[in-house]
């Protein structure tokens, strides 16, 4: 036991509670288990919300009105030429594309609110009631112009819902299907706008041919009044201009030919000019070498080689006889004759080399002069070059766009009759055979799996609503204090108390001696052990039984575990604490006493205060309460409380100490803090959470020693579920373990 403080309260000998108060409670995972655990917590709920879903999708479905679908299919290709020879016109004149966009261009042309009303009117389809439903009785009008634009809107939306179009992945396939509760009007619509569309498809392109040919008509008559006019303005500006064609090439003509020949000669005339001027200069110099290697002259050869014999024959003379010799004088005297007749033929080919340059010079100068003349008539010709150009395109075109056109209207006179259309019907409508709707397999099983996912859902959100506790987990994950024990809420008859009101909860006391074998019984047997464990060097001697709020089962709880431990061989007494409302000694039979733990505490202890209740174990005590005092909170927080307490545990192994409810009043937070160990008894799916954590947050603030929590009246079906099925063979088999019977 705990000793005193000055102000009343106990201090602590033994370990601290498990969790602070302020320790939130850990989130649960969602697994599997967790989502089979909700389900069969909420069966019924569960089942009734699946049933409910189920069947009415079940009625829906068997009342639904059948509908059919009709299919036809047509294949569009655009690369499919018409034959007419004006495709490309009447493409352009229409503005139609190629390829994809084109297909998805039929494909809205199809959809088009125009077709939709060519088929309603083809056939009333305002009368049918099939599609018009309740309005084909009040209809009358068939014809779309004479119906109000309201009813025409209806009608045409109602196409469109019945209607589904689209273009089958990688071809040119074009699959309509139209849906009635008719199969004959299915049919007869699908089929019926596939005529209206092919239908207006060949007017459209024959609406095209006639307007691109009269366009064409008035372009040919226009054409050909413009090409005269210029293959006129052409001829005059020739004439004007003194253009004369040489040839089939009208780019040339007289004045540039001649320009072209005058510019050859002149280049011509300059290139040789240029060589005999070079000649010229080189005569001019006198280097007799020079001028016989560029100008070759026999005379000038043939005078140059005697002058080179002699001068050999004078430098041997000179070295053999010298200067004096008269021979040597005659030869310088040759020699001298030699050079005077070198320079005169020297000076006649430098005079004949000018004559040709002079003469080159001026045939260059007179061919310049004719050269330039020419050239600025044809400046002036090409002034008017650019009007000549404008002229003789004009003429071109005008001629090539008239044969061009003409030819193309030949062609589509001759081939008017082997026009073909790009539209190919692949399968027409048939009736279909069976409907499309409802498809009652798929609409059951989707019934089933929305019922199942909507049971789940209204199992999770009462779940989420529901602020009680089910399971021994969800328990200490909401507390963080251990579970030491749970106690069954079973409706074996061998567990039904023999008097008083049966309304399945455990009451009658003790259940130890009454049904030594039940699963309530093993669960006190095992909150004994884990008491005894939760301090094994320092056993608690004195135990208070808490609760949150009454009817929690404390009283229950205190009693069996006193008759546990008494069955165990240890002297136990058991005090009931609650001076407001006691039923201690009702859980054993006895009527109310006069005397007990209000006397004791006023008037002191007497052998009246103390019982046996129970003769099979006369090692088992109890102090009833007494006459309820006038102020309950004080006696209990008093320090008579205390020695009251000092004094018994010293005369017994245990005292067990039944406490009012935590919630309700504040006796019991003073007996927390006195007793050695405290147990919190909390009801299954009776206790909130909010009220379990604030007597948790209590008794810590009251440094109480709490060493676990008792889970009462607990559904072992949602316990353990996956153990204590009913219908397992796990369920059956354990059963004979809690059988009072002896029987194995």
């Amino acid at each position: 036991m705990r000793a005193m403080n000055q102000d009343g309260l106990g201090t602590i000998n033994g370990p601290l509670m498990n969790s602070g108060g302020g320790d939130a409670p850990r989130e649960e995972e969602l697994s599997l288990a967790g989502i089979w655990r909700v389900v069969f917590k909420h069966k019924a709920l569960f089942l009734i919300t699946t049933a409910t879903v189920f069947l009415a999708v079940i009625v829906y479905t068997v009342t639904m009105t059948p509908v059919y679908e009709s299919v036809a299919r047509l294949q569009i290709d655009p690369s499919r030429s018409s034959n007419l020879g004006l495709d490309e016109m009447i493409n352009e004149k229409l503005g139609t594309g190629e390829g994809g966009s084109r297909i998805q261009t039929e494909v809205r042309v199809i959809e088009s609110d125009t077709v939709a009303m060519h088929v309603i009117e083809a056939l009333a389809l305002a009368k049918q009631p099939a599609f018009a439903g309740k309005s084909a009785s009040t209809a009358t009008a068939i014809d779309p112009l004479a119906m109000s634009a309201m009813d025409r809107q209806r009608l045409v939306n109602r196409f469109h819902a019945s209607l589904a179009v689209r273009v089958l992945p990688n071809t040119q396939i074009v699959e309509l299907r139209f849906r009635s509760t008719d199969p004959k009007l299915a049919t007869m619509a699908a089929n019926s706008l596939v005529e209206q569309y092919m239908q207006r498809n060949l007017q459209t392109h024959y609406d095209g041919t006639v307007q691109v040919s009269n366009w064409l008509s008035r372009q040919m008559e226009d054409l050909q009044s413009k090409a005269a006019e210029a293959q006129e303005k052409l001829a005059d500006f020739q004439k004007r201009n003194s253009i004369l064609p040489t040839g089939g090439d009208d780019s040339s003509n007289i004045v540039t030919d001649r320009l072209k020949i005058l510019n050859e000669q002149l280049t011509q005339a300059e290139a040789d000019r240029i060589v005999k001027e070079a000649r010229h200069r080189l005569a001019q110099t006198g280097d007799p070498e020079l001028i016989a290697s560029v100008i070759p002259s026999t005379t000038i050869q043939i005078l140059r080689s005697q002058e080179a014999d002699l001068k050999a024959q004078l430098a041997q003379l000179n070295s053999k006889y010298g200067s004096g010799y008269p021979k040597v004088r005659e030869i310088q005297t040759q020699i001298a004759r030699l050079d005077s007749a070198i320079a005169a033929e020297i000076a006649n080919v430098g005079k004949r080399l000018d004559d040709e340059y002079l003469s080159a010079a001026k045939s260059e100068s007179l061919l310049r002069a004719q050269f330039n003349e020419q050239k600025d008539k044809a400046y002036k010709l090409n002034e008017h070059g650019v009007e000549y150009a404008v002229l003789k395109h004009d003429v071109e075109n005008g001629r090539d766009l008239y044969d061009t056109l003409q030819l193309k209207l030949k062609m589509a006179g001759v081939t008017a009759g082997l026009s073909s259309s790009y539209i190919s019907v692949v399968d027409r409508a048939e009736i279909p055979a069976s409907p499309i709707e409802p498809r009652r397999r798929l609409n059951y099983f989707l019934g089933l799996f929305g019922g199942l996912i909507t049971g789940l859902m209204l199992a999770f959100v009462v779940e989420s609503l529901d602020d009680t506790l089910s399971s021994s987990e969800e328990l200490e994950q909401c507390t963080l204090l251990p579970v030491l024990c749970s106690v069954p809420l079973d409706q074996s008859p061998a567990q039904k108390p023999e008097t008083g009101k049966d309304d399945g909860v455990v009451r009658q006391a003790p259940l130890l001696l009454s049904h030594p074998r039940s699963q309530a019984a093993e669960a006190f047997r095992g909150l004994r052990t884990a008491i005894l464990l939760s301090s094994p060097d320092r056993q608690p001697k004195v135990i208070a039984v808490v609760s949150s709020v009454a009817s929690e089962g404390k009283t229950t709880v205190s009693v069996n575990l006193g008759v546990a431990f008494a069955q165990r061989g240890e002297s136990v007494l058991l005090i009931d604490g609650d001076l407001r409302r006691s039923t201690m000694h009702a859980q054993f039979g006895l009527p109310h006493s006069r005397f007990g733990t209000s006397t004791a505490l006023t008037q002191g202890i007497n052998e009246r205060s103390i019982m046996t209740p129970v003769e099979s174990l006369p090692n088992l005590s109890l102090m009833p309460a007494g006459p309820h005092p006038p102020n309950p909170a004080e006696l209990l927080g008093s320090k008579r409380m205390a020695e009251l307490l000092e004094s018994m545990s010293t005369k017994y192994d245990r005292v067990i100490v039944d406490t009012p409810p935590v919630l309700s009043v504040a006796d019991s937070l003073a007996l927390a803090n006195i007793a050695d160990a405290v147990v919190l008894v909390v009801r299954s799916r009776v206790a909130r959470k909010k009220a379990v954590l604030r007597v948790r947050d209590l008794l810590h603030r009251a440094s109480s020693n709490v060493v676990g929590v008792v889970f009462n009246c607990v559904d072992l079906k949602l316990e353990h579920y996956y153990y204590y099925a009913q219908k397992s063979y796990y369920g059956k088999s354990s059963r004979h373990y809690y059988s009072d019977n002896d029987e194995d």
